[in-house]
């Protein structure tokens, strides 16, 4: 991706390798929270989504493509390590994480709430799609335990840790490519 300059037209070119080893260690680190820690972390009486989260986070400083290329592989690499339908993670993500980069390029994000509002969105979306492939794989799961019981407190749980990770993922991706929000205007 390239810097938002004033004389430039709307071309994208592909990032750096520098920011390719920050968007891998970014991966890496998502990754190991979704199949490490996750798991074994219960608040709200839900999982935090670690990898979504994070996600969402890479869409908004990154941009769609970029966003939607990093949940390509973050989807798949969670669905093999916790041995999940291949390929559902995956596309979800894509989707989630083109979103939170489309959000970025035409929102206006200097009013600070992007971060939780992208990830409530996110993992709306992402619960959602979830759901339905659940009962397109003839999985017998009650809708009214399946929203006050796990998307309900997925969605306060992930949006209050929305802000944190915003954080986070900004600084492991600093560098001069990061859009700001003057700069998406």
């Amino acid at each position: 991706m390239t810097r938002r300059q004033p004389s430039e037209t709307n071309e994208r070119v592909w990032p750096s390798w520098a920011d390719l080893a920050r968007l891998a260690g970014v991966l890496l680190g998502a990754w190991l929270l979704q199949t490490t820690v996750a798991p074994n972390v219960r608040i709200l009486g839900a999982n935090p989504d670690f990898a979504l989260i994070i996600l969402v986070c890479v869409g908004l400083l990154r941009g769609s493509e970029v966003g939607a290329a990093f949940g390509f592989v973050t989807g798949t690499l969670v669905a093999v390590s916790l041995m999940e339908p291949l390929g559902v993670s995956a596309f979800v993500f894509v989707l989630v994480g083109y979103f939170a980069g489309r959000y970025a390029e035409t929102a206006d994000l200097s009013t600070g709430v992007a971060p939780m509002v992208s990830v409530f969105a996110g993992t709306l979306l992402a619960d959602l799609l979830f759901i339905t492939t659940q009962y397109l794989l003839e999985r017998q799961v009650p809708l009214g335990f399946t929203f006050t019981r796990v998307v309900l407190p997925s969605l306060v749980l992930n949006t209050l840790l929305a802000v944190p990770f915003y954080v986070a993922v900004r600084v492991a991706l600093r560098g001069p490519e990061v859009l700001r929000a003057h700069e998406t205007a």
